[in-house]
């Protein structure tokens, strides 16, 4: 796709590219910023950033990319008032602040998209800079989802799972005898949703049947929130699962000055996990594949690789 005009190039006097359903009007920018600084960023990423007239940012990615920002304005920080209610985390809310926290959001989502419009209705191109990959549980989309889709340009960027996976040394897929990988978040596979506190309810008896059919086929696993009620979700995954199942636990991926990771296996995870303060920012993963060589396993075992060794011999 053609990358769209925005005031800064038609003021260097660059000519609209064709393809762009209205150059005169700005476009909205979703750019996947990694999961940290610049390097862990693309390059198309970082010369996004330099073409955009206005960027949004919280105040770490401000500080991390200025200088790709230079001096070009950070019109608000997107996340502000999206995750507290006047300075109280949401999981820590009671119901009532719970409800205003919720209509506050949306006041706040509709004020700054008004800001976000007014601003494209100018020409001017709006970069959101967005932690990971912005199209894996990136919280962007809030924004993004509410314009045209043909104002809305999504630059890709490398998402926690892959930092994760660089940090275990492990290559998930193909792994022993895993038939598929599986990417969520717990209250997704319970099917219960975000609850106010991230706390895991009990699976109704639905959800556990299909946690159950879902631990008769081998696979890999990536779990995102996953450590807000660890004791409870290891606790419905050791219905199912066997208690060796390996795992890893990584904090902050992808940062070199905070990057940890916690391994064992799934029925001492809860003990060696119980203490850390950090609740959020981490990642679980699970399978075989933590083993070692879970690439080289599954080439020796492959039907093709025996049916040559039969030949050879």
């Amino acid at each position: 796709m053609p990358t769209p005009l925005g005031s800064k190039r038609e003021e260097s006097g660059e000519r609209p590219t064709s393809g762009s359903p209205n150059f005169h009007h700005g476009f909205f920018y979703l750019i996947g910023c990694g999961p940290n600084g610049p390097q862990t960023a693309t390059l198309q990423a970082l010369e996004t950033i330099q073409r955009m007239d206005a960027v949004l940012a919280p105040a770490r990615q401000a500080r991390l990319f200025a200088d790709y920002i230079g001096d070009t304005p950070v019109a608000f920080d997107p996340w502000a008032g999206f995750w507290d209610y006047q300075g109280k985390p949401f999981n820590t809310l009671t119901p009532e602040e719970t409800e205003l926290f919720r209509q506050n959001r949306t006041g706040l989502l509709e004020q700054r998209m008004e800001e976000i419009r007014a601003m494209l209705d100018k020409g001017l191109d709006v970069g959101l800079l967005e932690f990971g990959n912005p199209c894996l549980f990136g919280p962007g989309q809030s924004y993004a989802e509410r314009l045209r889709p043909q104002e809305v340009i999504i630059i890709p960027g490398m998402g926690a799972d892959a930092a994760a996976m660089a940090a275990v040394g492990a290559s998930i897929l193909p792994a022993h005898q895993a038939r598929f990988l599986l990417q969520t978040a717990p209250f997704m596979l319970t099917g219960q949703g975000l609850s106010p506190d991230m706390s895991l309810e009990e699976p109704s008896p639905e959800a556990q049947e299909f946690l159950s059919l879902l631990a008769k086929q081998q696979h890999s696993a990536i779990f995102y929130m996953a450590l807000t009620d660890a004791p409870r979700l290891f606790e419905m995954l050791g219905r199912d699962l066997p208690g060796d199942l390996p795992c890893a636990a990584v904090y902050w991926a992808g940062d070199p000055e905070r990057q940890r990771v916690v391994r064992g296996v799934l029925e001492d995870m809860p003990a060696k996990l119980k203490d850390d303060p950090e609740r959020f920012m981490g990642l679980l993963l699970a399978g075989r594949f933590l083993e070692g060589q879970p690439f080289t396993t599954a080439h020796d075992r492959s039907p093709a690789m025996a049916e040559a060794t039969q030949k050879k011999n």
